[in-house]
């Protein structure tokens, strides 16, 4: 595999009393729409909540090593914001990230849209 260029990692910080306000709202049942209005913050917050809840944080300290497990992942399907719960870095690492280690912008690689016919 080529060499990862270089990119600078910024580690994810998230509330940690919203993630349990979130996951415990959402484990009675409640939708994110509704814990989102009476916890006063946006739908996509609360989502990114429960994903930092119920995702299992894997450890990467190397930064090329965390650069082809994001491309190995992303080209899985897995969103960037299931990749910034996993690696424990925001959104925009992850996609700097896949940026260094293939060369080509984040957007190349996207499972919503369909491959175009050569």
């Amino acid at each position: 595999m080529p060499a990862v260029k270089e990119y600078k990692i910024k580690p994810l910080t998230f509330d940690p009393k919203l993630v349990a306000q979130v996951m415990r709202r959402r484990a009675d049942g409640e939708s994110l729409g509704t814990i989102a209005k009476a916890l006063r913050v946006s739908p996509g917050k609360a989502a990114m909540a429960e994903l930092v809840g119920t995702t299992e944080r894997v450890a990467v300290d190397n930064p090329a090593k965390l650069a082809r497990q994001v491309v190995k992942d992303r080209k899985a399907s897995a969103s960037w914001g299931l990749l910034a719960a996993r690696y424990g870095v925001t959104e925009g690492t992850a996609r700097a990230a896949y940026e260094a280690a293939t060369g080509q912008p984040y957007s190349a690689l996207d499972y919503r849209r369909k491959a175009e016919a050569a």
